[in-house]
């Protein structure tokens, strides 16, 4: 039986460290979990899981809250102003009704204490937590940074887009799983047509599994997709989308309010590291698709 090439597309906070071998190993490592405890692992035969790292192509930002890219960058450099204005925009997007909780005196801010970020982000960030629980931001604030990151700087989207796309050429993958802002770059792709055909010509993924993904909420942001119209991919991709009610990236739900075509799959990951690439791997659902996958 040939081997079921898939190609992961990783998300956020992978730092400096992070190769594609390991991050193959890990992502190989739960998905070999959730066949056998599935029973599945037979029917789907052999899978070898391929995450290329983008994490030498990425920016490194320049507060605490990133640590990817060359250790020359300024990390004491504060936010610039076109990047607070993404941070507000995209907190004020995941919490809408938190832009009324704001503090607006002279002093909101000044001594909430976060690196170099500005009093203005921290009055936001401050009010999210308020709306969507203590902490929430501390998680957000690193997949908004990176997002920045891949939404506003062309060269680096380029590059990441690239190394997936070369993946995905490489293995002959006709099945992606994405997590996190993976789901929004591979999202992307697909919309820019830069998905590399099969080797017969047709389609070149036909089977997606996004988990953890911010789409609801975050790809709806210029460059990516157009607001008011319902997120979609090609006809032929069949996609599955895993949300768990305690990940606040998902912002505990799915997709299927906003996309058509999605068919969303509610899984517990636990209440803590909710988000982790690894709770959603291991998941029956995930088996299901990568048996379904052999057959297409």
């Amino acid at each position: 039986m040939n081997v079921l090439q898939v190609v992961g597309v990783h998300g956020i906070r992978q730092g400096a460290s992070a190769t594609t071998e390991g991050l193959s190993r890990t992502w190989q490592d739960g998905v070999a979990k959730a066949l056998s405890t599935s029973g599945l692992d037979a029917t789907a035969g052999p899978v070898r899981l391929t995450v290329p790292s983008y994490q030498g192509v990425y920016p490194k930002t320049a507060t605490r809250f990133m640590r990817l890219g060359p250790d020359t960058a300024d990390d004491d450099a504060p936010v610039e102003e076109e990047e607070e204005a993404f941070i507000l925009e995209a907190l004020a997007a995941y919490a809408p009704t938190a832009v009324a909780l704001e503090d607006d005196s002279p002093m909101g801010g000044q001594t909430l204490g976060a690196g170099r970020l500005t009093p203005r982000i921290l009055r936001r960030a401050h009010a999210v937590d308020r709306v969507a629980g203590k902490g929430v931001t501390g998680h957000l604030l690193w997949l908004v940074r990176e997002a920045h990151g891949y939404l506003r700087q062309e060269e680096t989207a380029e590059a990441v887009r690239a190394e997936v796309g070369a993946a995905l050429a490489a293995t002959g993958a006709r099945m992606v799983i994405a997590h996190s802002l993976g789901s929004v770059v591979f999202y992307d792709m697909l919309g820019r047509d830069e998905v590399p055909a099969a080797a017969d010509g047709g389609p070149g993924v036909l089977s997606l599994i996004t988990c953890g993904s911010p789409l609801s909420w975050l790809a709806v942001r210029k460059g990516v997709h157009t607001p008011g119209v319902p997120l979609s991919v090609p006809a032929g991709v069949e996609w599955t989308n895993l949300y768990a009610p305690n990940d606040p990236v998902n912002k505990g739900g799915g997709l299927g309010h906003l996309a058509v075509g999605v068919t969303d799959v509610k899984v517990n990951n636990g209440k803590l590291k909710a988000h982790d690439v690894r709770r959603y791997l291991d998941k029956p659902a995930v088996a299901e698709r990568l048996a379904k996958a052999r057959l297409l």
